[in-house]
């Protein structure tokens, strides 16, 4: 059944995501507030100015709202394997200090995991039923908060969705692809260090659109569900497209990794069952949308 009268609470919401998120619930009767130390520039919804480490502020707010969107976090898993406190900090003790605040009230939790947490499988399309594997400090740290959302929800009852979201690109995004456009745009030969593996991105905007249904459908509750194209690209496919029709004249060149290569698809089964999600796949999609990036 959908429930659209929701008062929904963006913590982190100013960022990549919470922006997108926000365009989203704009053209909904939701009504909705961010929650952070960076102002909200989208010109929607209500904001306040606070921290999700001032745990006495926080829990005010939270009693104001239904459903709380958990946006605050280190998404560069290089700058979380450097400074592991600090990913621990910004990704585990943010979220505990949100599930506290949470505990009572009959509240709903959504949190954006990472497919990261199934670490290296050969079981491809990825379900979610494959035992997670985390291999690196954000993957660890990003399993470790599912886990204690699931604590939560078994100790005090706690409504949930954790979305394991895969590849995510779009305006805004700091990760492999704007990575390689930045390179093209300054006529930078791009190294390539895994140019044959199999990639699963999904753009921002399909994401945010899996975040609004999570909010409103009871049905995806307490459930964990891929959020991903549920199509793989070559690496190498991805960056000819930059080089050949977005920054003609660019070059890549390959480079020997000592790294164990491996292939990440999302099966996206369950995200259409339960969240009547339909993401783009087109290469000319993505293409636009790299234009703009």
């Amino acid at each position: 059944m959908e429930k659209n009268k929701k008062k929904v609470l963006l913590t982190g919401g100013s960022g990549f995501i919470g922006q997108h998120l926000m365009r989203r619930l704009a053209k909904s009767n939701i009504e909705v507030c961010v929650y952070d130390t960076e102002e909200n520039t989208q010109g929607y919804g209500k904001y306040i100015r606070g921290d999700v480490f001032d745990f006495d502020k926080l829990k005010k707010v939270v009693e104001k709202y239904d459903v709380i969107v958990h946006l605050v976090g280190l998404a560069d898993a290089a700058a979380c394997q450097k400074n592991p406190m600090e990913s621990f900090q910004l990704n585990v003790l943010s979220l505990q200090n949100l599930l506290e605040a949470c505990k009572f009230g009959n509240k709903k939790l959504i949190f954006p995991s990472s497919a990261t947490v199934y670490g290296i499988t050969d079981d491809l399309p990825i379900r979610e039923k494959c035992p997670p594997k985390p291999t690196n400090i954000y993957s660890w740290h990003k399993f470790i908060c599912e886990e204690l959302i699931k604590s939560y929800h078994d100790n005090f009852g706690l409504e949930y969705v954790i979305l394991r979201v895969f590849n995510v690109y779009g305006k805004g995004s700091k990760g492999a692809i704007n990575f390689f456009l930045e390179k093209a745009k300054k006529k930078e030969s791009i190294e390539l260090f895994g140019p044959y593996q199999f990639r699963d991105f999904v753009y921002a905007g399909d994401v945010a659109e899996a975040l609004y249904q999570s909010i409103i459908y009871e049905k995806a509750n307490n459930k964990i569900i891929n959020i991903g194209s549920g199509k793989g690209i070559q690496i190498k496919e991805l960056v000819e497209l930059i080089c050949n029709e977005i920054f003609p004249g660019a070059k890549w060149s390959y480079k020997k990794s000592e790294f164990v290569m491996y292939d990440s698809i999302a099966d996206i089964t369950l995200a259409r069952i339960l969240l009547n999600f339909k993401p783009h796949t087109s290469k000319s999609f993505m293409k636009r949308i790299l234009k703009h990036m």
